[in-house]
């Protein structure tokens, strides 16, 4: 059977063009001898291990990883090498075993030859999942998942990408997803896969530090990093990665295929909200550049939408058609073409952005086009939707405190003493401060308060749905980036809470 890898031959892109032109791909690691003799990976770590004393074991497995595979790797199979400085990718097929060339420069003494099929893929041909695997910060990796291999082929001969549909079966538990790092390079899976290895539904900030330290511990990185999309998005594991020779990898800013850059130290997400983390509009109705601007018209107000991206076949952005652009070229009869009314320069964002720097843009514009590290458009964010986000993270806490608000009317006119001893309920209101939410349910649990209440309700029902709407209300006073859209039984329960409250609990007339 055929299989894909990516192979990177160095840094910034000099050693990938000569071995295009030399008809090969390499590995660096220039310290090693000829690995010809290493009949297994542990052999491929005995001689990591001579060449490099001084370096961490975890280290030295992950390099063995890698040598491994490139030296294994099938006549036949197809290689993938990134371009860095044209935005693309050569692909081509292994044609010879691993040779070892002790005369050759640095860096191009471990060789493969390969017959390139097609040196220029445009990386925004690729699908983005495939794009970031390709673009792990691994030398050596494979891609195995979601038909990798058969993509690989389909570019190699067309240049088009055909995509994959369909869920990604995420690893068991973090060491299998450890182990799939180390055997094959890289593992996609959902944001909220991740966080579920660690057995967490939603992003708090504690389980946000949790899965740093968890990643951090066994020697991995993921990018985008799992909060800068939404729960659902695709994010790439991968081992930390060091250069060739063991030194931190430095790649110049915007010449690499990853997805986004990895969180910076010390940087705190779990206290801003991410462009990518926002459920936008994801499919988006496009045109291209020389299509008729009736065409453009036609989407637009069948849509209702105020404004197109204007792309190329690869869904590159190229600019934006807007009713005041379109009235600009109808005015000044520049032509019928999109061309005519085209904005080259489109207020745009990326996924990893904080939010909040750019509402002001959003509200001055009305939209920011979302587009990844290419260029490609992912989606538009619209003040549409910022209002509509705005509802579901305003409502909780107006509802909740209006239902605190009716608990703690109702339940003022119960005298001190015969409130229950032993909950800090009677101690709490006996220094003249509040009841908290959290106490409402021992209140209504004791027969005594319940009876001089004399709601017409279940007291058992009433104590569960109070002691929910509590639980609720702790869980959004622990910063929770996915909450409250994912917790909509807990925002009806506490709409029902309200609702009985309501009927037992007048305001005062004006």
């Amino acid at each position: 059977m055929v299989r894909a890898w990516t192979v990177r031959g160095g840094q910034y892109g000099e050693r990938e063009e000569q071995a295009l032109d030399e008809g090969m791909v390499i590995a660096g690691w220039e310290e090693v001898g000829d690995l010809s003799g290493c009949a297994s990976i542990a052999d491929v770590g005995d001689v990591l291990a001579r060449a490099y004393p001084g370096e961490l074991p975890g280290r030295v497995d992950n390099w063995k990883h890698q040598l491994w595979r490139f030296i294994t790797m099938e006549t036949g199979d197809l290689v993938v090498m990134p371009r860095k400085f044209l935005g693309a990718v050569a692909i081509g097929r292994l044609t010879g075993g691993y040779e070892y060339r002790s005369e050759a420069a640095p860096g191009f003494r471990h060789t493969r030859k390969v017959e390139w099929v097609r040196t220029q893929v445009e990386r925004a041909a690729i699908g983005g999942d495939l794009r970031d695997s390709i673009g792990a910060f691994l030398t050596v990796s494979e891609l195995s998942r979601r038909d990798a291999a058969h993509r690989v082929e389909t570019l190699a001969q067309t240049g088009v990408d055909p995509g994959y549909k369909g869920a990604v079966e995420p690893p068991a538990d973090p060491e299998v997803l450890e182990r799939d790092v180390r055997d094959e390079g890289t593992r996609q899976l959902t944001a909220r896969d991740l966080i579920g290895l660690w057995g967490w539904q939603r992003r708090t900030g504690d389980v946000i530090d949790l899965v740093d330290r968890e990643l951090a511990a066994r020697g991995l990185q993921v990018a985008p990093h799992f909060t800068e999309v939404q729960l659902d998005g695709l994010v790439t594991v991968s081992a930390e990665e060091t250069t060739l020779t063991g030194e931190a990898a430095q790649e110049p800013p915007g010449t690499d295929l990853g997805h986004t850059p990895t969180r910076a130290a010390g940087e705190d997400l779990s206290r801003h909200w991410r462009i990518g983390s926002l459920p936008f509009a994801r499919d988006v109705i496009t045109v291209g550049f020389d299509e008729p601007l009736s065409r453009a018209i036609t989407r637009m107000v069948q849509g209702d939408f105020s404004q197109l991206p204007v792309v190329n076949r690869n869904n590159v952005l190229r600019g934006v058609v807007t009713w005041e652009s379109i009235a600009r070229a109808q005015l000044g009869r520049r032509g019928d073409t999109i061309a005519a009314a085209l904005d080259p320069h489109p207020h745009t964002a990326q996924e990893q952005e904080e939010l909040f720097v750019r509402i002001d843009d959003i509200q001055r514009h009305g939209f920011l086009i979302v587009t990844d590290g290419d260029n490609l458009v992912l989606g538009i964010l619209t003040a549409s939707d910022l209002a509509d986000q705005l509802k579901l993270r305003v409502e909780p806490f107006i509802l909740l405190g209006e239902a605190e608000r009716r608990l703690r009317r109702l339940t003022d006119r119960l005298p001190v003493d015969e409130l229950p001893v032993g909950s800090g309920v009677r101690k709490t209101r006996a220094a003249g401060k509040y009841l908290t939410l959290g106490q409402y349910p021992e209140v209504l649990k004791d027969d005594a308060c319940w009876a001089l209440l004399g709601w017409p309700y279940e007291q058992d029902d009433l104590v569960h749905r109070v002691t929910a709407v509590k639980d609720y209300r702790n869980e959004l006073a622990h910063w929770d980036m996915d909450a409250p859209e994912t917790k909509t039984e807990a925002l009806t329960e506490t709409k029902q809470l309200l609702s009985l409250l309501k009927l037992i609990d007048h305001d005062p007339r004006p």
